[in-house]
């Protein structure tokens, strides 16, 4: 993590009158500071801006669309496949797949575990905690198991 952003973050919401940090006053006093590490960090190119937007739009309407009656999503996006450029497959066919399916749990975890970075705190979730901790290590024994011959 950049120090000098989080200072400047955080200098930022000292300056906020209700003591929030919110986005468009980041961007606001990014633009006025460009030698700021919050200027640097942020993509100014309006045209690449705009695309990645776009795209990050598109990402959007796939997860909201494309699901079951349920509303549970049809398809999902894997690590391995974004590592390549990316592209959605068909949950259904990740799980009948026993490497995706694994892909799959373990991005999970990974997208769990940042909620838990986030939430550690929250007492009431401490259980959940828990199974994704264990889960994890079930994981990682089978990993093991696996690689050796």
């Amino acid at each position: 993590m950049n120090a000098k952003i989080k200072e400047e973050l955080l200098s930022i919401k000292a300056q906020a009158d209700d003591g929030l940090l919110r986005p468009p006053a980041v961007l606001a006093w990014a633009e006025a500071n460009p030698e700021s590490a919050i200027y640097n960090a942020l993509d100014w190119d309006d045209a690449h801006a705009a695309r990645e937007h776009r795209l990050g739009q598109i990402r959007g309407l796939i997860s909201l669309h494309i699901v079951t009656a349920d509303g549970e999503p049809q398809m999902v996006s894997l690590s391995f496949d974004r590592s390549k450029g990316g592209g959605y497959r068909a949950v259904d066919d990740v799980v009948k797949d026993r490497d995706l399916s694994r892909i799959m749990l373990a991005d999970a975890l990974a997208e769990l575990e940042r909620i838990q970075a986030k939430y550690e705190r929250v007492k009431e979730l401490t259980a959940v905690w828990e199974k994704v901790r264990s889960t994890r290590r079930k994981l990682r024994a089978t990993e093991g198991a696996q690689a050796r011959p």
